[in-house]
């Protein structure tokens, strides 16, 4: 895995997300914080720490394509249930120098285990990945 964790400030949140499994689906509703988190993940990526971070999103251009071409990265994807094909899928399943954070709802075609499933949960000013009930 490229983190088991990432962890940054941004006040007033304190972000702690630890991961289990080298693929996390983070699920929920609209609203529930997701896009924030890619958002903060723009600026996090630029520090020494967190420069395997790749982000993909509706903007990305030829996305299949650039996500074919990441090796040793933390790739993050916003809105993956629409972004994501069966092709996508399968470099995800085997690509395995990458770790995968995906917004999705939708596992079908992919290798996830029970620990993969996460929702992101907010306490007071605490932002985690819990499992989802």
């Amino acid at each position: 895995m490229i983190y088991n964790r990432i962890a940054f400030q941004a006040a007033p949140f304190s972000y702690d997300l630890i991961f289990d499994d080298r693929i996390t689906l983070v699920g929920g509703d609209s609203g529930t914080g997701k896009t924030v988190l890619y958002e903060m993940l723009e600026d996090l990526r630029l520090t020494e720490d967190y420069q395997a971070i790749r982000l993909f999103n509706y903007k990305t251009d030829d996305f299949s394509k650039s996500l074919m071409q990441c090796r040793n990265s933390f790739i993050v994807i916003d809105n993956a249930d629409i972004l994501i094909d069966d092709e996508d899928r399968r470099f995800i399943n085997f690509e395995c120098s990458n770790q995968y954070m995906l917004f999705s709802r939708n596992c079908d075609g992919l290798n996830v285990s029970d620990k993969s499933f996460k929702v992101l949960k907010f306490d007071e000013n605490q932002i985690t990945l819990e499992d989802e009930v």
